[in-house]
């Protein structure tokens, strides 16, 4: 006799299970990545908190919920004085800071004055304006010589020539006047000679002189600037010098190998693999059940909608609905639904599935 098909198992209650195991064993491995690690300067440790009831979303349930971990660092006691040290002279150190910016304020309040500095040198004059000035200064030094010299000259020609009885508008008079007077061009025309030959050469030593003028003005700015800067800053470079200091470090924890996890039980893979397997002798059964009617010469053949998957329509046949499928228990065929057919093409069978009679068809 047949027998009907076996119940699936329930999936959602085996899923649960799986997710459940695998809680337990992360769980598990958590723990054991939570040693308590001790080195010469101090401990490393974990603590557990209390673990607490919450209701499961999914099945309702009340279930545990595992503490949240605390990491607790320990130095050993020579550590722990000199960070204790260190953090009393660090707040000396920020109290004697605070007390100093009072300065500091003072010397950033107020804007810089940049009068107070020297002139920014302007650029130096062109070429011809050297030789200019060049040619001026020589000239100027020439005749500053000439002038007293044919001053006297002019003086004791006048007073030899009176004192021969000349007098102005007298010939001989006028004849040796001029005589001096074109001593006194020649004299001064060479003087203007020598100094535009010589005005090139003293032209770029002038030039020289005010490029170095200049850039000393310039360096004496600048020093000058760089100097009340560093004074606007030097309070708050000691403040900066007092706060800066050595702190104690966290002890270095030597590494190790974490434990890694392991898998919970599969309980879906279970429920789904003891289904097939009663599926697959199930199946067998039918299949022998089929054997046997064949060899009866019957023509009844199991078309249950129920033990059928993936059922899609290909045509007609005679008036009836032609469809494709897969068995439940594997492979596939092709033919009627039990549940479309008239009543005296079916059959029922021991098992309480539907047959049809393909022969009448």
């Amino acid at each position: 006799m047949g027998k009907s098909a076996p119940e699936p198992p329930d999936y959602r209650g085996a899923a649960e299970e799986t997710a459940a195991s695998d809680w337990r064993m992360l769980q598990e491995q958590t723990r054991a990545n939570r040693p308590t690690q001790n080195t010469p300067w101090g401990t490393m440790s974990w603590e557990q908190g209390e673990s607490t009831m919450r209701q499961n979303p999914i099945t309702g349930e009340m279930e545990e919920i595992s503490g949240d971990w605390t990491q607790n660092v320990q130095l050993n006691p020579q550590q722990q004085r000199a960070l204790q040290d260190q953090l009393g002279l660090q707040s000396q150190r920020s109290s004697l800071a605070a007390g100093m910016m009072g300065r500091a304020e003072g010397e950033f309040g107020e804007a810089m004055d940049w009068s107070q500095f020297q002139e920014l040198a302007g650029p130096v004059q062109g070429g011809s304006g050297y030789n200019e000035r060049a040619g001026e200064a020589l000239y100027g030094r020439a005749t500053s010589r000439l002038d007293p010299r044919f001053a006297q000259k002019r003086e004791a020609q006048e007073s030899q020539l009176r004192n021969q009885g000349l007098r102005p508008g007298d010939e001989a008079y006028d004849t040796a006047m001029a005589n001096l007077g074109r001593q006194e061009t020649d004299a001064y025309q060479q003087a203007g000679f020598g100094a535009d030959i010589g005005a090139g050469a003293e032209a770029g030593r002038m030039q020289q002189q005010d490029l170095a003028a200049g850039g000393y003005q310039n360096q004496l700015r600048q020093q000058e600037i760089a100097e009340s800067m560093q004074q606007r800053g030097f309070s708050l470079n000691e403040i900066n010098a007092i706060l800066h200091g050595q702190q104690v470090g966290m002890p270095s924890m030597p590494g190790f190998n974490q434990a890694g996890r392991a898998g919970g039980v599969d309980y879906s893979g279970a429920a789904a693999s003891g289904y097939g397997a009663e599926m697959d002798a199930f199946s067998a059964d039918q299949a022998m059940m089929q054997s046997v009617l064949n060899a009866g010469g019957s023509a009844m053949s199991f078309s249950d909608i129920r033990l059928k998957r993936n059922v899609r329509r290909i045509g007609s046949y005679h008036g009836h609905k032609v469809y494709t499928w897969d068995w439940i228990w594997g492979g596939k065929d092709s033919g009627v639904m039990a549940h479309e057919m008239p009543l005296e093409y079916v059959a029922v069978h021991e098992s309480g599935y539907l047959m049809v009679d393909y022969g009448r068809i």
